[in-house]
């Protein structure tokens, strides 16, 4: 998978579950769905990194 549609595969999920923590969750607490943001890009880049590792691991 390359990385452009990687990135939309996990956007689009991302953006919805963001959305709705936002309608969901107590006033008090909405700070919270931002670290959701932060989740999105420690996935991605961690799944950039596995699937470099393994198409490394096919090369040799």
């Amino acid at each position: 998978m390359n990385r452009r549609k990687l990135y939309w595969v996990l956007l689009v999920p991302s953006v919805l579950i963001y959305i709705v923590t936002l309608i969901l969750l107590p006033e008090s607490k909405k700070n919270y769905s931002v670290f959701l943001i932060l989740l999105f890009w420690i996935v991605y880049y961690g799944v950039i990194k596995i699937n470099d590792l393994k198409n490394k691991r096919r090369k040799l």
